[in-house]
């Protein structure tokens, strides 16, 4: 008994020092391990904050690269943020707490104990934010880019309120029929068919953009598959949607597994393949599509589209179709008013409309056709659609079309284009055009150009061609092409045949099936990789002038025999073929203008120095190791191009030299072994031989050494070029100007040539590597200034201290159409400009970006502010000095002027990007802290970005 009463008293005790004495000794411990608690949270508050300085630090570099952030990792750094802020002002409460009473020996209790308790409790808080950093998931701060194929929440973009289009009826009816075919289970391959031009296209990207808004499936990939399809293009479109690299894979068969793999190993998810434009069976096996040995897909869903029902309902075993009917009267005039607008409602032309529409067929694209050519039409262009359109179909609209273009030479730009598939290819056309002489009054290929860019501008303009918003970029860009819709190539071979007897080959249909009759009047002959596995001993056409021939077939052979009978050829484009040698028959080709044998292999093009009329060669990415010297004999030649050309290490000495009317010369990524003009036993070309080329205008090429360059090369006489200098530099990058220059300054005189002087003044791109000895101002490096400069790179050049820099107190006009810079580890940088400036000096200006420029403390003075308000985008790293972007400088005998406009409110920045800034203090210091040229309502988009280093960023408005 006396045992349980111990036990009983002994329990009674712990429970009352549990639940009474533990409680009194936490309040008393907030007074007594006041300072404790607080050391305590301080060491906690440091450890965060350097965990989220490593956090944020891997947060910004994945940002820079365009990676999206983890939405946990976003979270944790805005906790951190608050959390952080909340105990440094606990912390500053605390320091009341310090306060005694009795006379400075007893801690205030009536202080420290509420003051303690919350430390003692934030303390737990910043602790477990610590602890989550030791998550493995915080190693990796980002999400790898989505492709466009896999379905994700959409992410908001800001941008202005789109109108609210207006739907036709019958296009909303079955787009809500087609998404719930794809929500159906039960439903594998679905069919859309209907005539050419009836929107069947349009109807499929709506589609795959509702699919993706209402993820429905979760991969969506398209790809066109066209009258001639392209193995490789196709599964390279369905590839690239799937973030799936096949670049490494050479065989359309070990394509095709990759892609089969990829879309077996996402099995249990959501797949649509949408496959536009069948002209015949497609097999999905041959593509990398999972499907049976019958064709019938497994493990996905199919949406196909083709003019042919038949296609879909036997070779594709759709499970539904639906036919894309014709618009009805109401819906094409609604689509027509669309484009003519108030014209339906001239006096005289309303009598006309409806009947111009009727016979349209409620096409949509013919009646856009149509509607683009008479917006602006007068009242006779209007009658005469109205009389002359007697047929509803589509080869009655484009003939039409056709025979309203007033030069013959635009139609038979049309023509040819039809026969080059329906793709325009600036560097393929031209050649084909001048080859047939139809730009031959045009005395320089560079105003033929001018003059093909207008005519195809004409096309566009009669609806012939589809719509390409930037016709620059496509002036620029070999790889850039335009489009004509299938149903105007049907309808312009259709009269190639008739006017030119042109033949254009068809799969299982080549040479052999044509007549004696066809073949001798035959004028023009098109194989667009149509399959032909075998071609005559002899071409009889002795009456052909153009031949394109192109194939992915490695075995065709072409016979030695084979231009014997084809003596009055012009055009010859042989793409993807492979050669031994060419076949000797081709000196017989002595009218022959242009040859092109792009993405070609070629062991030996000897034989091509007996065709002494040609004037363009093009080897565009072509396998050829060596020019020999019979290309010399070319003494007529005006274009060659070797881009691409990366096994070409010889070119043999005096080539270039005898090519005396060249006038472009394309290297790009290609030849760059050059020697040196004086070396003894030469055994390749020097660039000594440019000099013969009086005529040259355009020339891309790369010079690894300037110290093989000559004092009188002809490079200030070019109108277009791509020049680097230095072996620092590649091709790589947007070009989208016509004149660039890439220098690596590794002489002490190289920018005393003369040349170099007067080709600075022309350059529109200029990249600069390295010093110039005397020369400490960006501005002097060319003595007339940058007169057509409008981008700019300067890196690795420790000389330069200043962009610009006048002297005497001259007002410097300067980088008037200059619109990017960037100026990368310039150590010895000090200040943007030193002196005067003119109002017209970089008036043009839109992104400036500064990278490791240790020197410079502000970019600008605040006299410079307009310059700053007319920037878009701004990037600073690494400038170890920095302390503002505009600062308000105190006026010495150093002072920046410029004449500027006191009255300027605006501001067109969208990105502000700061990097590795350990001395930044503010955006802007001011005496009333205040930047009065920002505008609330006009900065959309403010990028700023924080990265370990940077103390403070403060940005004012007003």
């Amino acid at each position: 008994m006396a045992q349980f009463a111990t036990a009983v008293a002994s329990n009674l005790m712990s429970k009352l020092g549990e639940y009474l004495f533990a409680p009194i000794g936490r309040q008393f411990g907030y007074v007594l391990c006041y300072k404790s608690y607080v050391q305590d949270l301080e060491n906690g508050v440091k450890k965060l904050e350097n965990a989220r300085k490593r956090v944020q630090s891997s947060t910004d570099e994945a940002m820079y690269d365009g990676k999206s952030i983890h939405d946990d990792i976003k979270e944790w750094l805005d906790e951190v943020k608050s959390r952080t802020g909340e105990a440094q002002n606990l912390l500053k409460q605390g320091e009341s707490a310090k306060n005694a009473c009795f006379r400075g020996w007893l801690p205030n209790p009536m202080v420290r104990h509420p003051v303690g308790k919350k430390v003692k409790k934030m303390t737990q808080v910043i602790q477990g934010l610590h602890d989550e950093t030791a998550n493995n998931n915080f190693r990796k701060v980002y999400c790898e880019s989505t492709p466009t194929g896999i379905v994700t929440t959409p992410t908001f973009t800001p941008r202005s309120v789109d109108k609210k289009e207006d739907v036709l009826e019958s296009r909303a009816k079955i787009l809500e029929e087609v998404m719930e075919a794809i929500a159906d289970d039960k439903l594998c391959v679905i069919g859309v068919y209907g005539l050419g031009g009836v929107g069947k296209s349009k109807l499929l990207e709506d589609v795959e953009r509702r699919v993706k808004k209402e993820k429905l499936s979760d991969v969506v990939v398209m790809a066109n598959v066209s009258r001639n399809p392209d193995l490789r293009m196709i599964q390279g479109e369905i590839a690239d949607a799937l973030g799936l690299k096949l670049m490494s894979v050479e065989t359309a068969r070990g394509r095709a597994n990759r892609l089969r793999e990829r879309l077996e190993c996402d099995r249990g998810k959501r797949i649509l393949i949408i496959l536009d434009n069948l002209w015949k069976k497609l097999e999905l096996k041959e593509v990398g599509i999972p499907c049976n040995d019958d064709n019938k897909v497994r493990g996905c869903k199919l949406l196909l589209s083709s003019r042919h029902r038949d296609v879909l309902r036997i070779d594709m075993c759709i499970d539904r179709e639906f036919r894309l009917n014709e618009l009805n009267h109401g819906e094409a005039r609604r689509l027509f008013e669309r484009i003519v607008e108030d014209r339906v409602n001239d006096l005289d032309i309303k009598p006309l409309v409806d009947g111009v529409i009727e016979n349209c067929g409620g096409l949509p694209l013919l009646i856009l056709s149509v509607a683009k050519r008479l917006k602006h039409g007068d009242l006779a262009e209007w009658r005469n659609a109205w009389t002359n359109i007697e047929l509803s179909d589509a080869k009655s609209i484009v003939e039409l079309s056709y025979n309203d273009l007033q030069d013959e030479r635009i139609r038979s730009l049309f023509l040819v284009s039809a026969l080059d598939s329906g793709k325009i290819l600036m560097r393929c056309t031209l050649a084909y055009c001048m080859g047939l002489g139809f730009y031959k009054k045009f005395k320089t290929i560079e105003d033929a150009r001018d003059r093909l860019t207008v005519d195809l501008h004409s096309l566009q303009d009669s609806s012939l061609l589809l719509d390409n918003d930037d016709m620059k970029r496509f002036e620029t860009h070999d790889m850039e092409e335009l489009k004509m819709h299938d149903i105007f190539v049907d309808v312009a071979i259709s009269i190639a045949s008739t006017q030119w007897n042109a033949l254009v080959g068809r799969e299982d249909y080549g040479v052999k099936e044509w007549s004696e009759d066809e073949l001798s009047k035959c004028t023009a002959m098109s194989f667009p990789f149509v399959g032909i596995d075998e071609l005559p001993e002899r071409l009889d056409c002795p009456n052909l002038r153009m031949l394109l021939l192109f194939e992915n077939n490695p075995t065709l052979k072409i016979s030695e025999s084979f231009f014997e009978c084809t003596k009055k050829l012009q055009v010859l484009d042989f793409t993807r073929l492979s050669f031994t040698s060419l076949p000797l028959s081709i000196e017989y080709l002595e009218d022959l203008k242009s040859l092109c044998l792009d993405y070609c292999r070629l062991e030996d093009v000897t034989i091509l120095g007996k065709l002494k009329g040609l004037q363009f060669l093009s080897f565009y990415r072509s396998a050829i190791t060596r020019l020999p010297k019979e290309i010399g004999e070319l003494i007529e030649l005006r274009f060659l191009n070797l881009t691409g050309c990366i096994q070409l290490k010889i070119i043999e000495p005096g080539v270039l030299g005898r090519l005396v009317n060249l006038e472009e010369l394309y290297m790009e990524d290609s030849f760059d072994q050059w020697e040196a003009e004086d070396e003894v036993l030469q055994s390749n070309a020097s660039l000594a031989e440019l000099k013969n080329m009086k005529k040259l205008s355009t020339l891309h090429i790369a010079i690894p050494h300037s110290a093989y360059l000559s004092r009188d090369l002809p490079f200030q006489k070019l109108n277009k070029h791509k020049i680097q200098i230095g072996c620092i530099w590649d091709w790589s990058g947007k070009n989208t100007e016509s004149r660039i220059l890439k220098l690596k300054l590794d002489s002490g005189n190289l920018l005393l040539e003369e040349w170099v002087s007067k080709y600075l003044q022309k350059t529109q791109d200029l990249h600069l590597d390295g010093s110039q000895d005397g020369i400490d101002s960006i501005h002097d490096l060319c003595d007339k200034g940058f007169q057509e400069l409008k981008h700019l790179h300067i890196q690795n050049s420790p000389s330069f201290q200043y962009v610009v820099r006048s002297t005497e107190n001259v007002e410097c006009i300067t980088f008037t159409r200059l619109e990017s810079l960037f100026l990368e580890n310039l150590n010895n940088l000090k200040k943007f400009c030193h002196g005067c400036l003119a109002l017209e000096s970089f008036s043009k200006l839109k992104i400036l970006k500064v990278d490791n420029c240790g020197e410079i403390e502000h970019l600008f003075p605040l006299s410079m502010k307009r310059i700053i308000s007319q920037l878009e985008e701004i990037e600073i790293s690494s400038c170890h000095l920095m302390q503002q972007i505009i600062a308000d400088v105190e006026p010495d005998e150093d002072a920046d002027e410029i004449y500027d406009d006191t009255k300027v409110k605006s501001c067109n920045l969208r990105t502000l990007t700061l990097r590795n800034l350990p001395k930044m203090m503010s955006f802007c210091k001011t005496a009333d802290h205040s930047v009065d040229f920002f505008d609330g309502r006009q900065v959309y988009y403010l990028f700023f970005i924080f990265i370990l280093g940077m103390d403070v960023l403060g940005y004012n408005r007003t």
